[in-house]
Protein backbone atom coordinates (compact mmCIF):
# COMPACT_ATOMS: atom_id res chain seq x y z
CA UNK A 1 0.00 0.00 0.00
CA UNK A 2 1.26 3.40 -0.61
CA UNK A 3 2.52 5.74 1.87
CA UNK A 4 1.46 8.28 0.35
CA UNK A 5 -2.56 6.86 -0.15
CA UNK A 6 -5.07 9.07 1.54
CA UNK A 7 -6.49 8.18 4.91
CA UNK A 8 -10.86 8.97 4.48
CA UNK A 9 -10.98 10.29 7.89
CA UNK A 10 -14.69 9.11 8.13
CA UNK A 11 -15.45 7.45 11.87
CA UNK A 12 -17.31 4.31 11.90
CA UNK A 13 -17.66 0.97 13.77
CA UNK A 14 -17.00 -2.46 12.62
CA UNK A 15 -20.49 -2.90 11.13
CA UNK A 16 -20.26 0.34 9.16
CA UNK A 17 -17.07 -0.61 7.39
CA UNK A 18 -18.43 -4.02 6.46
CA UNK A 19 -21.41 -2.62 4.87
CA UNK A 20 -19.87 -0.15 3.11
CA UNK A 21 -16.68 -2.23 2.23
CA UNK A 22 -19.53 -4.41 0.08
CA UNK A 23 -20.80 -1.43 -1.56
CA UNK A 24 -17.80 0.36 -2.20
CA UNK A 25 -15.84 0.46 -5.58
CA UNK A 26 -12.46 0.57 -4.19
CA UNK A 27 -11.02 -1.41 -1.28
CA UNK A 28 -10.17 0.03 1.72
CA UNK A 29 -8.34 -1.31 4.64
CA UNK A 30 -9.71 -0.34 7.94
CA UNK A 31 -6.86 0.50 10.58
CA UNK A 32 -8.00 2.76 14.03
CA UNK A 33 -11.42 3.61 12.81
CA UNK A 34 -10.25 5.02 9.29
CA UNK A 35 -10.62 4.12 6.00
CA UNK A 36 -7.47 3.52 3.80
CA UNK A 37 -8.16 3.26 0.35
CA UNK A 38 -5.91 0.53 -1.51
CA UNK A 39 -4.24 1.37 -4.56
CA UNK A 40 -4.37 -0.54 -7.85
CA UNK A 41 -1.46 -3.39 -8.29
CA UNK A 42 0.57 -3.70 -11.27
CA UNK A 43 0.21 -6.89 -13.81
CA UNK A 44 3.69 -8.17 -12.27
CA UNK A 45 1.88 -8.27 -8.51
CA UNK A 46 -1.06 -9.65 -9.73
CA UNK A 47 1.01 -12.37 -11.73
CA UNK A 48 3.33 -12.83 -8.58
CA UNK A 49 0.21 -13.18 -6.70
CA UNK A 50 -2.09 -15.47 -9.19
CA UNK A 51 1.38 -17.99 -9.52
CA UNK A 52 1.56 -18.39 -5.63
CA UNK A 53 -2.06 -19.08 -4.98
CA UNK A 54 -2.36 -21.65 -7.71
CA UNK A 55 1.15 -23.45 -6.44
CA UNK A 56 -0.82 -23.47 -3.30
CA UNK A 57 -3.48 -24.91 -4.38
CA UNK A 58 -1.35 -27.75 -6.07
CA UNK A 59 0.73 -28.31 -3.28
CA UNK A 60 -2.47 -28.65 -1.13
CA UNK A 61 -4.15 -31.20 -3.30
CA UNK A 62 -1.19 -33.67 -3.94
CA UNK A 63 -0.54 -33.58 -0.53
CA UNK A 64 -3.62 -34.01 0.75
CA UNK A 65 -3.66 -31.01 2.86
CA UNK A 66 -7.24 -30.96 2.70
CA UNK A 67 -7.75 -28.54 5.89
CA UNK A 68 -6.33 -25.61 3.82
CA UNK A 69 -7.49 -22.58 2.39
CA UNK A 70 -5.73 -19.90 0.11
CA UNK A 71 -7.31 -16.62 -0.99
CA UNK A 72 -5.97 -14.00 -2.60
CA UNK A 73 -6.50 -10.09 -2.51
CA UNK A 74 -9.88 -9.24 -1.51
CA UNK A 75 -10.75 -11.22 1.42
CA UNK A 76 -10.41 -9.19 4.78
CA UNK A 77 -8.21 -10.26 7.84
CA UNK A 78 -9.28 -9.24 11.18
CA UNK A 79 -6.43 -7.59 13.42
CA UNK A 80 -6.54 -9.06 17.08
CA UNK A 81 -7.50 -5.87 17.92
CA UNK A 82 -11.33 -6.74 16.05
CA UNK A 83 -10.22 -3.02 15.24
CA UNK A 84 -7.89 -3.36 12.39
CA UNK A 85 -9.09 -5.24 8.91
CA UNK A 86 -6.62 -5.55 5.94
CA UNK A 87 -6.61 -7.36 2.59
CA UNK A 88 -3.25 -9.63 1.93
CA UNK A 89 -2.30 -10.16 -1.08
CA UNK A 90 -2.26 -14.03 0.05
CA UNK A 91 -3.85 -15.54 2.74
CA UNK A 92 -3.68 -19.03 4.47
CA UNK A 93 -6.08 -20.49 6.92
CA UNK A 94 -6.60 -24.02 8.12
CA UNK A 95 -9.34 -22.81 10.67
CA UNK A 96 -12.65 -24.19 9.60
CA UNK A 97 -14.47 -21.53 11.63
CA UNK A 98 -13.01 -18.92 9.29
CA UNK A 99 -15.36 -20.54 6.19
CA UNK A 100 -17.95 -19.53 8.51
CA UNK A 101 -17.58 -15.55 7.52
CA UNK A 102 -18.21 -14.11 4.10
CA UNK A 103 -15.76 -11.64 4.42
CA UNK A 104 -13.36 -12.19 7.42
CA UNK A 105 -10.54 -14.61 7.99
CA UNK A 106 -9.56 -14.30 11.59
CA UNK A 107 -7.39 -17.09 12.06
CA UNK A 108 -4.53 -16.80 8.91
CA UNK A 109 -1.42 -19.04 9.23
CA UNK A 110 0.48 -17.82 6.51
CA UNK A 111 0.22 -14.33 5.19
CA UNK A 112 2.33 -13.30 1.70
CA UNK A 113 2.68 -9.29 0.68
CA UNK A 114 4.44 -8.93 -2.51
CA UNK A 115 6.61 -6.06 -2.22
CA UNK A 116 6.62 -2.79 -5.15
CA UNK A 117 8.17 0.62 -4.90
CA UNK A 118 4.92 2.04 -2.91
CA UNK A 119 3.97 -0.97 -0.67
CA UNK A 120 7.62 -1.84 0.88
CA UNK A 121 8.19 0.31 3.70
CA UNK A 122 4.17 -0.32 4.37
CA UNK A 123 4.33 -3.74 4.19
CA UNK A 124 7.38 -4.51 5.92
CA UNK A 125 7.29 -2.83 8.96
CA UNK A 126 4.24 -1.09 9.91
CA UNK A 127 1.63 -3.82 8.83
CA UNK A 128 3.77 -6.61 9.65
CA UNK A 129 3.28 -4.79 13.41
CA UNK A 130 -0.30 -5.15 12.86
CA UNK A 131 0.14 -8.73 11.86
CA UNK A 132 2.08 -9.70 14.73
CA UNK A 133 -0.55 -9.11 17.25
CA UNK A 134 -2.63 -12.09 14.93
CA UNK A 135 -1.92 -15.16 17.55
CA UNK A 136 -2.36 -17.73 14.63
CA UNK A 137 0.10 -16.31 12.08
CA UNK A 138 3.02 -18.20 11.88
CA UNK A 139 4.46 -17.13 8.78
CA UNK A 140 5.04 -13.64 6.99
CA UNK A 141 6.28 -13.82 3.86
CA UNK A 142 7.48 -10.86 1.66
CA UNK A 143 7.99 -11.49 -2.40
CA UNK A 144 9.95 -8.71 -3.76
CA UNK A 145 7.99 -7.84 -7.40
CA UNK A 146 10.95 -5.78 -8.38
CA UNK A 147 13.82 -8.69 -8.13
CA UNK A 148 13.57 -12.47 -6.89
CA UNK A 149 14.18 -12.08 -3.24
CA UNK A 150 11.74 -13.59 -0.74
CA UNK A 151 11.77 -13.03 2.93
CA UNK A 152 10.10 -15.57 5.21
CA UNK A 153 9.98 -14.48 8.30
CA UNK A 154 8.99 -17.55 11.15
CA UNK A 155 7.17 -17.04 14.67
CA UNK A 156 9.09 -18.87 17.54
CA UNK A 157 7.98 -20.88 19.95
CA UNK A 158 8.23 -17.98 22.57
CA UNK A 159 6.76 -15.47 20.51
CA UNK A 160 9.87 -14.00 18.79
CA UNK A 161 10.02 -13.90 14.92
CA UNK A 162 12.81 -14.72 12.73
CA UNK A 163 13.72 -13.96 9.05
CA UNK A 164 15.43 -15.17 6.57
CA UNK A 165 16.11 -13.98 3.15
CA UNK A 166 15.95 -16.36 0.16
CA UNK A 167 17.27 -15.44 -3.62
CA UNK A 168 16.93 -17.16 -6.92
CA UNK A 169 19.90 -19.05 -6.20
CA UNK A 170 18.62 -20.63 -3.56
CA UNK A 171 15.97 -22.58 -6.06
CA UNK A 172 13.20 -22.54 -3.47
CA UNK A 173 12.20 -21.04 -0.10
CA UNK A 174 10.48 -22.37 2.83
CA UNK A 175 7.16 -22.25 4.10
CA UNK A 176 7.09 -23.82 7.28
CA UNK A 177 4.00 -23.26 8.90
CA UNK A 178 2.80 -25.62 5.63
CA UNK A 179 5.46 -27.99 5.81
CA UNK A 180 5.80 -27.09 2.52
CA UNK A 181 8.37 -25.23 0.09
CA UNK A 182 7.81 -23.48 -3.17
CA UNK A 183 9.92 -23.05 -5.99
CA UNK A 184 11.22 -19.49 -7.09
CA UNK A 185 10.95 -20.67 -10.82
CA UNK A 186 7.09 -21.35 -10.13
CA UNK A 187 6.43 -18.06 -7.91
CA UNK A 188 8.02 -15.58 -10.49
CA UNK A 189 6.79 -17.60 -14.01
CA UNK A 190 5.84 -15.39 -17.00
CA UNK A 191 7.32 -12.59 -14.82
CA UNK A 192 10.27 -10.88 -17.14
CA UNK A 193 13.33 -8.40 -16.57
CA UNK A 194 14.34 -9.11 -12.84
Amino acid sequence: MSNTARTVATPMSVEEYIAFEERAEVRHEFINGNLIPMPGTTLIHNLICTNIMLTLRILFKQLGMDSHYVFQENVKVQIASERDYTYPDIVVTNDSGDLKSRYILKHPLVIFEVLSKTSRAEDSSDKFIRYKNIESLQNYILVDSEKKVVEVRVKGADGTWEATSFVEADVRFPVPALGVELVFEDVYEGVEGL
